[in-house]
């Protein structure tokens, strides 16, 4: 063993005794203390990460800035994992679209991008974008044109910081190892912070139903986010006729998410789509829920604008006449998915304004959300049930995650 080799056991061995010494291990049984003094490399590494946590756990906390916004709000930060949700046919992978060119955008280019763009304009980054789904010849090549023209290139060039690949031709099996070889060659041939679009994300792994499988590409994800400057951006279809993300690997993904978008057509009063395509904040982990957006598809740009305000407002007043059940879901998701509580007359007043509908009607829509067993989401994209809290002596109204026990909250 030469001398560097030797200086550098010592260090590792004094750190090691600090962390033994922090996680009060060394008053243990014997057995324990001669595990200790030959420790496996799992061990090693969570003791050397405590070292390491104790160290910036003396200091200001400083909490990075974010990395895009949306109208002026913070929408996605640095080492997270972020996803867009939605049925089939809702253009999910057309607001990607404009993450990326927000991403890309030069300062010459002068397109708005539905509000979106990077917090700090300077910095340098390299947009990553792995598709799963569309053919070719036409459909990705297009995609990969819309990015760089809303971005301000001109589609004939090629920016160094835009990669792309298509995993269409790999057999699903081997999608996942060949995904994690190429993201390690990225890593290697650039120092940029790197935003990943997964398009669609349950088609890089074997199975999305499959424990094993989903935890695969999540821990590779959570990884990639703790060691390396890496912003992921998933996008994953919802189940037939529901909100939920698909397979085991949709609600694994969901609970690790800091952002969760939903893209989905507005409903008429009759419960029918519209043209109007509602964006809208499931969960904000770094900061309060946003209001929903509103966009619709162009033939003329072959893409997303936003909706025009008297568009959006025809329909939502025909909604709010009838108090549309969905709509009074929206409400109370807003005023109560942080877990607050509120008091029947508070939550009563607050829905009569915003719905401009009579009591009896947002009575009868409360009852029917309760009784109905109707799913709603809190900000953390849990889902919930509508309760009511006769613990006191006014009623009061709350949002109970799905897996909780009624009972244990004396709530009925």
């Amino acid at each position: 063993m030469n001398k560097d080799n030797e200086k550098k056991d010592i260090s590792t061995g004094a750190e090691l005794q600090n962390g033994i010494n922090q996680l009060g291990l060394v008053n243990h049984t014997e057995n324990l203390i001669e595990e200790l003094n030959a420790p496996s490399k799992h061990l090693k590494k969570v003791i050397m990460t405590a070292e390491k946590i104790k160290s910036l756990k003396e200091r200001e906390i400083v909490f990075a800035n974010p990395l895009l916004l949306q109208n002026g709000k913070a929408v996605i930060f640095p080492n997270t994992i972020n996803v867009i949700q939605g049925q089939a046919g809702v253009h999910k992978s057309r607001l990607a679209e404009f993450h990326c060119a927000a991403m890309l955008k030069l300062h010459s280019c002068s397109n708005e991008l539905l509000g979106f763009k990077r917090d700090n304009f300077d910095a340098s980054n390299t947009v990553v974008y792995v598709d799963t789904e569309r053919n070719l010849t036409e459909q990705f090549p297009y995609a990969l044109q819309s990015i760089q023209t809303k971005a301000g290139y001109h589609k004939s060039e090629h920016p160094h910081n835009f990669k792309y690949i298509s995993l269409l031709e790999i057999p699903r099996k081997d999608r996942f190892s060949v995904l994690d070889e190429y993201l390690n060659l990225l890593k290697r041939e650039t120092k940029n912070p790197l935003f990943i679009v997964l398009d669609v994300s349950t088609d890089c792994i074997s199975d999305f139903n499959k424990i094993d499988a989903s935890m695969e590409l999540i821990d590779l994800m959570n990884v990639a986010i703790n060691q390396h400057d890496v912003v992921f951006l998933c996008l994953i279809h919802e189940n037939p006729k529901s909100e939920k993300a698909r397979g085991h690997f949709g609600t694994e993904l969901m609970n690790k998410s800091s952002t969760v978008i939903q893209v989905s057509y507005e409903k008429d009063s009759n419960n029918n789509d519209t043209d109007l395509i509602k964006v809208r904040y499931l969960k904000c982990r770094s900061t309060a829920r946003h209001k929903p957006f509103y966009a619709k598809y162009s033939e003329e740009q072959r893409g997303l604008v936003l909706a025009n305000p008297d568009e959006i407002q025809s329909v939502m007043n025909v909604r709010k006449q009838k108090a549309d059940v969905g709509l009074v879901i929206e409400y109370l998701e807003m005023y109560l998915g942080d877990g607050t509580t509120m008091t029947r007359r508070e939550l009563m007043d607050k829905l009569i304004v915003e719905l401009g509908a009579s009591e009896k009607t947002i009575e009868d829509r409360l009852k029917e959300i309760h009784q109905g067993k109707m799913k709603l989401q809190d900000e953390n994209g849990k889902t919930c049930y509508l309760e009511k809290d006769k613990t006191t002596r006014e009623l009061k109204y709350l949002l109970i995650p799905e897996a909780e026990e009624l009972g244990a909250k004396d709530v009925i």
